[in-house]
């Protein structure tokens, strides 16, 4: 699934014992009270990020599930799907940095 964009002659077995592979749990913000537009609440994302870390040093998303429970609901989202959801799923993992920076820390 992530092979594609760890590059050739690696693993994500071999990355992750290596200690380049990171995980960022925003599961702090799931279920937090949201605002009401319209009557109806707003999401929150409470995503799961899987990062590596590359060769050069770089820090890159290899996966993205926005919510912290998997299943049919929650899809991977990866830096080969089409670019649009890519940036999406990326620009909701920013706004759940946003939130814990800004409000739980």
């Amino acid at each position: 699934m992530v092979a594609p964009s760890l590059g050739p002659g690696t693993s994500l077995a071999r990355e992750m014992e290596e200690g380049n592979i990171y995980l960022a749990d925003y599961g702090v913000l799931e279920g937090l009270p949201t605002a009401l537009i319209d009557g109806r609440p707003t999401f929150v994302a409470a995503p799961l990020c899987l990062l590596h870390q590359r060769p050069d040093g770089e820090l890159r998303p290899l996966a993205i599930q926005l919510s912290q429970q998997p299943g049919p609901d929650a899809p991977i989202f990866l830096p080969g799907d089409p670019p649009w959801v890519w940036a999406l799923a990326k620009a909701w993992v920013r706004s759940a940095e946003f939130h814990v920076h800004e409000g739980l820390t």
